[in-house]
């Protein structure tokens, strides 16, 4: 069924609501000029040119992609982990609390979360270390991984492990040929979003850092609370059009991977 002209106008005015801003952003990065006026004059790469000179954001880039890797792959190795104790346990009620405690990070604002981790790397010396920030980020990320991961295991076949323990293998060779192809789409699904997440977390990476190690979006808020000049909108737009990319390719992939053979 068709949508209706009047849903397709608010799903038209809601994507508009949605891009505006980014497009406001990009016009800005290209402009000549040092601040925003509309409509646009002129056509530079200098701030461009200037992101990429200034030295301020290659490193706090590699950080945040180095940090949205290694938490999306520890929090996926605990998400698998206590998803399948999950469903071992799921005759006791207590795994509905174990659960809730799980996804609480979802729940509690992230400023409170902050400042608690804030006090709790205090005493360790973890304040400002590529260490506290990969242990914040996975506690941040691994509920959207647990929470899709589970869903997964939840639709597991068990007659396919018990087909495969009557065939002789064991319990790891199980895990590895059957378990884990079947949660693959859910690790995939959670894995994107984790990094997404990680990739844009601002409020706990600037309560815990302070200047050795901060994130690429920390860092362009130090740059606009000194400068107000295009050059974060540059960095902002190369953001948009990596993220886009890597968004297309995955979305790609998948189609590929859903073409029927032969």
């Amino acid at each position: 069924m068709r949508p209706s002209p009047v849903v397709r106008i608010i799903a038209g005015l809601v994507y508009a609501f949605m891009l505006i801003p980014l497009v406001v952003i990009m016009l800005f990065s290209f402009s000549e000029k040092s601040y925003f006026s509309f409509p646009p004059s002129g056509f530079s790469l200098k701030w461009y040119v200037k992101a990429w000179e200034s030295d301020l954001f290659l490193m706090p880039a590699f950080r945040s992609l180095a940090l949205g890797v290694l938490a999306t792959l520890i929090a996926a190795g605990f998400a698998v982990s206590a998803a399948l104790a999950m469903r071992a346990l799921r005759q006791f009620r207590v795994t509905r609390v174990i659960e809730f405690f799980f996804l609480s990070p979802l729940i509690v604002p992230h400023l409170i979360l902050g400042i608690a981790l804030l006090h709790y790397f205090n005493a360790p010396g973890l304040i400002d270390r590529f260490e506290g920030l990969l242990a914040a980020h996975v506690i941040i990320v691994f509920p959207f991984l647990f929470r899709t991961v589970l869903v997964s295991v939840q639709e597991l076949n068990p007659q396919l492990e018990e087909a495969s323990e009557l065939m002789g293998a064991g319990k790891f060779t199980t895990f590895r040929l059957v378990v884990l192809p079947a949660l693959t789409p859910g690790i995939a699904a959670g894995a994107i979003l984790a990094f997404i997440v990680s990739f844009d977390q601002f409020t706990i990476s600037l309560l815990i850092t302070q200047r050795e190690q901060i994130t690429l979006p920390v860092a362009i808020y130090k740059y606009l609370y000194d400068v107000n000049d295009p050059v974060a909108a540059a960095v902002s737009t190369a953001l948009v059009v990596v993220g886009f990319s890597i968004a297309m390719l995955v979305q790609r992939f998948s189609y590929a991977r859903n073409l029927p053979a032969g």
